[in-house]
């Protein structure tokens, strides 16, 4: 970190709102590149992006110019993120929006193959399943059968089944993850997890 930038720091301690402008300016545009690989919905990149100096002026003199500010604020912003992330999976209507804004993102050739590279991943990831495992899963997740249908039909006990499931869930999750970067392998297992019907 140069002087100048202790300089600001120490005047954004201070409350100068001219030095907090000129650190936006120079981290936003790394910092919202930095949300898009993450996040690939450009308005909730912003909103992250919007957040992460909202706290950075809160905590303001809280910060410390002796030490790396660059550091700091990517911390601050992963976390901004990760907390996003796990909003998205658990909203709805917000993973809906995304998932929206993911299709009309989807006019392009290059967006349009990304997007049918995932799907086909996922379903990668469920015929790498055990025989009875993929069985198990196709009747829950395909057919919406409850766990006690597919018990009955297969002559296995329900929790078998719920065993099957949770395994099954686990290693699609941990295969996709692991294969993709970005939003949507969360939103494809997130929306995978709610079609599941409850035992």
């Amino acid at each position: 970190m140069g002087n100048d930038e202790a300089v600001l720091l120490g005047k954004l301690q201070g409350g100068d709102a001219d030095a907090f402008i000129t650190l936006y300016n120079q981290y936003s545009p790394s910092l919202y590149t930095y949300i898009l690989h993450f996040i690939n919905t450009p308005a909730l990149a912003e909103d992250v992006l919007q957040d992460v100096f909202i706290k950075i002026w809160e905590i303001r003199e809280r910060i410390k110019p002796e030490l790396s500010f660059s550091g700091y604020l990517y911390r601050i912003t992963r976390n901004h993120v990760f907390k996003l992330l796990k909003k998205i999976t658990a909203d709805e209507a917000l993973r809906l929006r995304v998932m929206q804004d993911l299709y009309q993102q989807t006019t392009d050739a290059d967006t349009l193959l990304q997007w049918k590279q995932y799907e086909t991943l996922l379903h990668t990831a469920i015929d790498r399943l055990p025989p009875q495992r993929q069985k198990v899963f196709r009747l829950c997740r395909e057919e919406l059968k409850s766990y006690e249908e597919v018990a009955r039909e297969l002559g296995i006990s329900r929790n078998t089944v719920k065993e099957h499931m949770m395994l099954a869930m686990k290693s699609i999750r941990f295969f996709v993850y692991s294969n993709a970067d970005g939003i949507l392998p969360l939103l494809l297992t997130a929306a995978l997890l709610k079609d599941i019907p409850r035992p």
